[in-house]
C-alpha cells in the first residue's frame, strides 16, 4: 500500500507540472530579439540580444528559443548550425517566477545583403524532460541590412580622365567667376567688381568681364550582373558578383568624396522595380545607393547590351563606368566606339581585349 502511495506521489509530482505547464506555460511568456544597430557593413560586428520575461507565478525550469537566419551571419559561441544557406540557432533558459532574462550574441557579418532573423519557436519542458510543447512567436523578427564594403582597391585610376575639371555649360544664369571666356561692354545691373579696369582704359568705355556657367562633371556607375557569357536569367558566379558590388561601393564611396554627382545602374529588378537612381550627392544618398546594393538579387533582366545602349540613349554625353566581372566581345566593340565608356574587370584581360578605356583590377578583400 505504502509503494502505492509512493508511486501515485510520484505520477502527481510529475503529471501535475506538466498540466500547469501545457495550460499556463505560454501565458505573461513574452519573448523578443533585436540588432543593436539596423546596419552595418562588411566585416562589422554587431550585437543581437534576446529578451525573454515571465510575469507568471509558474517557475518554467527549461526552455529552448530556436531561431533561423541567413548562413552568413556567424554568432559566436553559440550552438548553431547550418544548412546550405540556412543557419539554425538555439539558446536555453531557466526562467523563475516574475524574472526577465537578457542575453547578447556577437554576430559577424560576413556578406551584403538584406537579413531577417525570424522563425523564433519557444520550446518548453517540465524539470525531467518527460514531455515538450512547442509554440512559435512570428512576432519575434529582427531585420539587418549589410552594406557592401571593399577595403584594398587603386581607386583613382578607375575613373575616366574626362571626369577631371569642370563641364561649360552653354546657359550663363549662373556665371562661375573662375570659367572667364571673354569681355563685353558694360550694361545696367553689371555688379562693379566684374568690370575690367586694363580694358575699360584702352577702350575709354567701361568693359567687364564675360563668365560662363560650369557644372561639375557627373558619372554612371553601371553593374553587369552577367558574371559568364553564358549566363542568361542569373548569375552563375557568386563570388565575382559579390567583387563586382564591392568595387561598385568603392568607385561610389570615392565619387561622393569629391562630391561628384553619381547614377548607379544594374541590368536587374529589385522588388519588380529596375535597379537604378538618379544622379545623387551627398552622404544621404550615398547611404541609399549602397542599401540598393545591399538588396540586390542575382537576377539579370537584360543583357549588358542593351543597358549600356538604353543608358547612351538618356544621355549621350555621359560618363559611364561599366563593372563587369569579363568583357565580353559586345562589350569590347562598345568600348571601341564610344571613348566615353570606362571599362573595369575583374578577371585579368587577355591580350585582344587591352584598350585604352578596359582596364582590370584585382580586388583584395584583406
Amino acid at each position: 500500500m505504502i509503494l502505492i502511495l509512493l508511486l501515485l506521489c510520484v505520477g502527481l509530482l510529475i503529471l501535475i507540472p506538466q498540466l500547469l505547464m501545457q495550460r499556463f506555460g505560454y501565458r505573461a511568456l513574452s519573448y523578443s530579439i533585436a540588432f543593436s544597430q539596423p546596419e552595418a557593413y562588411e566585416g562589422d560586428t554587431i550585437t543581437l540580444t534576446e529578451t525573454i520575461c515571465s510575469r507568471k507565478l509558474l517557475p518554467l525550469p527549461w526552455v529552448k528559443a530556436e531561431l533561423t537566419t541567413h548562413a552568413s551571419l556567424v554568432f559566436a559561441a553559440s550552438q548553431s548550425a547550418t544548412s546550405e544557406d540556412t543557419r539554425f540557432m538555439s539558446s536555453y533558459f531557466c526562467l523563475f517566477p516574475y524574472r526577465k532574462i537578457e542575453r547578447h550574441w556577437k554576430v559577424t557579418c560576413t556578406k551584403r545583403g538584406v537579413f531577417t532573423v525570424s522563425h523564433a519557436v519557444i520550446v518548453l519542458s517540465d524539470l525531467f524532460g518527460v514531455r515538450e510543447i512547442s509554440r512559435p512567436f512570428p512576432d519575434a523578427t529582427a531585420e539587418l541590412t549589410v552594406l557592401p564594403a571593399c577595403r584594398k582597391i587603386a581607386l583613382p585610376e578607375t575613373f575616366p580622365q574626362q571626369l577631371m575639371g569642370d563641364i561649360i555649360r552653354r546657359r550663363s544664369l549662373i556665371p562661375d567667376r573662375f570659367a572667364v571666356s571673354g569681355i563685353r561692354p558694360y550694361a545696367d545691373g553689371d555688379p562693379v567688381r566684374d568690370i575690367c579696369w586694363s580694358a575699360s582704359a584702352r577702350t575709354e568705355l567701361p568693359m567687364v568681364w564675360q563668365y560662363q556657367e560650369t557644372a561639375m562633371p557627373s558619372l554612371t556607375v553601371l553593374l553587369n550582373m552577367e558574371t559568364r557569357e553564358t549566363d542568361r536569367l542569373t548569375a552563375s558566379d557568386h563570388a565575382a558578383l559579390e567583387n563586382e558590388i564591392r568595387l561598385c561601393a568603392a568607385c561610389l564611396h570615392a565619387a561622393h568624396a569629391q562630391r561628384m554627382p553619381v547614377r548607379f545602374c544594374a541590368n536587374t529588378e529589385i522588388g519588380g522595380m529596375p535597379a537604378e537612381t538618379g544622379f545623387r550627392s551627398g552622404s544621404g544618398a550615398l547611404l541609399r545607393t549602397l542599401r540598393m546594393l545591399a538588396a540586390i538579387p542575382d537576377t539579370i533582366t537584360m543583357r549588358c547590351e542593351k543597358m549600356l545602349t538604353q543608358i547612351r540613349r538618356q544621355d549621350s554625353a555621359a560618363a559611364l563606368l561599366l563593372i563587369t566581372a569579363q568583357p565580353t566581345a559586345a562589350i569590347m566593340q562598345t568600348a571601341d566606339r564610344d571613348p566615353l565608356l570606362t571599362v573595369i574587370s575583374l578577371r585579368p584581360l587577355r591580350d585582344s581585349e587591352h584598350r585604352p578605356n578596359v582596364r582590370h583590377i584585382p580586388i583584395n578583400l584583406q
